[in-house]
């Protein structure tokens, strides 16, 4: 093992005293500021759940939006410092006033950097820098506890954000820069430093800057400047397994292979690693097509740096699939094609197919061979097929691409649940904020997870660097494993009959009772398996599930003397943490469980991880949170009570299936709940009870949202269709519609049905179409 792993990085208090931060930006504090006032955090959005009364806020005046105009929002947030370009002395903040806002984040950035001695790697190159660093992310984390970029985020703001994120709790960075224009690398590098330098490459992207690829080559090595090692793409491609076949993933991996060589991980656990690369999550759709094809739909925006990164994403998920770029662009976008960079990147993403919708067709000034079609509408009438493919449609909105995306997608139930997997990231940093650095995460992705899709958000989770998943039954982790998914997996409620399947396949259960475990080393010495991890549940006022106070003493006994299995964690269950008028109770719990959990540690000889705190009890009582926490609900956005902080995640659609004219007298439905008193227009809905809609919202109970406006269900929610009442309404068949989700709560639908959002979300069908936003 290398000596950089055996670091000693013992917590220490990471918190800035105001003086401190006057002090790093230069500036002489006024009279009667309290100097000892600690600073944890350093926010520049007014709406981060991070904002506080340790915070610093930074009036970032951007081109989109002036952080001056919502000093008012931070107060009320309780932040008593911000770094101003503009004083406003009417407002009760201390403001510290900098020439460049940006300027003074990154000084304490610099600073910030200058604190901490372990290595730090700073990436960057043309193209593959994202990828590269979540590659590296995805090798390195078993040996290191890693700080990094979050994303993309490798610009002047993101790099600074980025570190400002060390701690002395990680023994490594990964950080990525990047440039556009001469003169930024030199602001990255002081802020990054790095000791080790990984560069990715030289290509056309963003070029304009610069006035040759000698100039923009030197530029990008400025970030290098003091480094220790710098491992550099030399074309040599990575030659044992990965899950990609493509070039420039090969490229990425040869770098991320030679870096972890350097670092000293061992040679067996990095090809391993390197053989289960993630898929890096994007901002597109991901949909099902006909003739086993995939269809990534990424309309959002089109520059070229839009372009590149979706066709990187199009070469890492083709592998033995033929690869199409369907591109479509408006006049005033023309522009993106006449540069030499756009011909070489699609020159270098090795596309069997690139049709161009367009006004005119820039495939023959650009040299590049290809369909051309002036409009959507001309390619409708001459549709190509396309089969075994994955096919990327780019183009904003205003393009109409949806046409042709739809005529490519697999004909599946219209009904669709949206899973917003850049929300459910927000969330899940939300928690992470709230807990201490060195407290685990364990998301729970039982019931499918929580109905958004076991495997693919699964995978998601796994490569947030969660660091368990956790599951309710044994064949749910079976259907991760066989996904590909490597973390360490708790099933919640093992079945003894499915206790050949938790060993064969790795998985970890909960052990409740004495009877269960006695089963269970039964099972392990046929196998011939030895400290096989078990974790111990525990009941301390929940009274499901889980061992009592008399039971532990034959617990010890036995685990004492049985090699067979080796106690992971001990948990709890925390019965009422959304109940603010129920905390006696809770604290009872909490008592009773470092009870607990207190002879077990003393008996055992050994150290076990604790858990007890639920989505609701990381937020109400930090003094539960032990080594691990538990999220479920909260992953969604779904803990009523901190709506604010966290963001919504699902959103359930459908579409009119026909529009039709009822007169005075006319019923709807079953039973003839809703009979019409004047001539009135209703649509039919292909979504019903049999889909996860309650029969219990029938006759005006709940209102789905069409065209910004609400419309209620009328008659009674038949299994497979409802009907609506359109009333005034301007709307047409395929119209889409909104059943629940941002401006249509859910937990408003809870509440009228009397119960809970888990209950909803758990119950919608399978055969509604599970759609990913990356």
């Amino acid at each position: 093992m290398s000596k950089l792993l055996q670091r000693n990085v013992g917590k220490v208090n990471l918190q800035y005293s105001i003086k401190e931060i006057y002090s790093i930006l230069s500036t002489a504090p006024p009279e009667g500021v309290n100097l000892n006032h600690e600073i944890s955090s350093a926010i520049v959005d007014s709406r981060s759940p991070r904002l506080n009364a340790k915070s610093i806020f930074f009036a970032l005046d951007g081109n989109r939006s002036n952080g001056h105009e919502h000093l008012a929002e931070v107060i009320k947030k309780g932040c008593q410092f911000a770094v101003v370009s503009e004083l406003q002395p009417q407002l009760s903040i201390q403001q510290i006033v900098a020439p460049s806002v940006l300027g003074a984040l990154q000084k304490l950035a610099i600073h910030h950097r200058s604190r901490f001695d372990y290595p730090v790697i700073g990436i960057t190159g043309s193209n593959g820098k994202t990828i590269t660093k979540e590659w590296l992310f995805h090798c390195l984390k078993d040996n290191f506890k890693i700080v990094r970029s979050p994303k993309s985020y490798n610009s002047q703001l993101g790099v600074a954000l980025s570190v400002l994120e060390m701690t002395t709790d990680h023994n490594l960075g990964i950080f990525e820069a990047g440039i556009s224009q001469k003169g930024e690398m030199a602001f990255l590098q002081q802020m990054i430093q790095p000791t080790i330098g990984v560069f990715t490459g030289l290509g056309d992207a963003h070029s304009r800057g610069f006035e040759s690829q000698e100039e923009k080559k030197e530029e990008k090595y400025q970030l290098f400047k003091g480094a220790t090692q710098l491992i550099e793409n030399t074309g040599k491609v990575y030659e044992k397994e990965i899950p990609f076949s493509d070039s420039a993933s090969g490229l990425n991996a040869q770098l991320v292979f030679e870096t972890g060589v350097y670092l000293g991980v061992n040679l067996d656990q990095l090809q391993k690693s390197l053989a289960h690369l993630p898929v890096i999550s994007m901002r597109l759709e991901q949909l099902e097509g006909i003739n086993n094809c995939i269809l990534l739909n990424d309309a959002y925006t089109v520059d070229f740096a839009a372009l590149e990164i979706a066709l990187q994403h199009l070469n890492q998920i083709a592998t033995n699939k033929k690869k199409v770029l369907i591109l479509s662009l408006s006049d005033e976008q023309l522009a993106l094609t006449e540069s030499d960079a756009f011909a070489d990147l699609i020159y270098a993403s090795s596309l069997n197919k690139i049709i161009f919708i367009g006004s005119k067709n820039v495939l023959a000034n650009a040299r590049i061979a290809g369909g051309y079609y002036p409009s959507v509408d001309a390619y409708m009438n001459e549709v190509l097929p396309f089969e075994d493919a994955v096919i990327l449609f780019k183009g904003a909105r205003a393009n109409s691409l949806e046409k042709i995306v739809q005529h490519y997608t697999l004909k599946k139930h219209i009904t669709q649940l949206e899973v917003n997997l850049e929300a459910m990231r927000n969330n899940l940093n939300v928690f992470r904020s709230a807990v201490e650095p060195f407290v685990k995460i364990l998301a729970m992705v039982k019931a499918q997870s929580y109905g958004s899709g076991l495997i693919d958000s699964g995978k998601f989770l796994e490569q947030e660097g969660v660091h368990y998943l956790g599951v309710a039954y044994a064949d749910e982790g079976v259907v991760l494993r066989k996904a590909g998914i490597h973390l360490p997996i708790l099933v919640m409620n093992p079945e003894v009959n499915a206790f050949d399947e938790i060993i064969d396949y790795n998985l970890e259960p909960s052990i409740f009772s004495i009877e269960v475990l006695q089963e269970f080393l039964h099972r392990l010495i046929l196998h011939q398996k030895k400290h096989f991890p078990i974790h111990l549940k525990l009941d301390t006022g929940m009274n499901r599930l889980g061992f009592s106070q008399g039971d532990i003493s034959e617990l010890i006994s036995i685990l004492k003397t049985q090699p067979e299995v080796e106690v992971k964690s001990a948990f709890s269950h925390l019965a009422v943490a959304d109940d603010q008028n129920e905390n006696q109770f809770t604290f009872d719990q909490i008592r009773k469980f470092e009870i607990i959990t207190g002879q077990l540690k003393d008996n055992l000889g050994y150290a076990f991880s604790r858990h007890m705190a639920n989505s609701a009890g990381v937020l109400n009582y930090p003094q539960a949170q032990f080594d691990m926490v538990r999220i479920g609900i909260g992953l969604y956005g779904l803990v009523e009570e901190f709506e604010d902080r966290l963001e919504n995640v699902l959103s359930m659609h459908s579409q009119i299936s026909q529009i039709k004219e009822i007169q005075a007298g006319e019923s709807v439905g079953y039973g003839r709940s809703f009979i019409a008193t004047q001539s009135t227009k209703i649509g039919v809905v292909p979504v019903g009870y049999a889909d996860g809609l309650s029969r219990a919202l029938s006759q005006g109970k709940w209102n789905f949202i069409l065209n910004g406006q609400l419309v209620p269900i009328i008659g009674n929610i038949c299994m497979d269709m409802c009907m609506i009442d359109l009333s005034g309404i301007d709307a047409k068949v395929g119209d889409q519609l909104q059943i629940f989700g941002k401006g249509n709560s859910i937990f408003e639908m809870a509440e009228i049905l009397n119960t809970i959002p888990y209950e909803i979300i758990s119950g919608i069908s399978t055969r509604v179409h599970r759609v990913y936003l990356g």
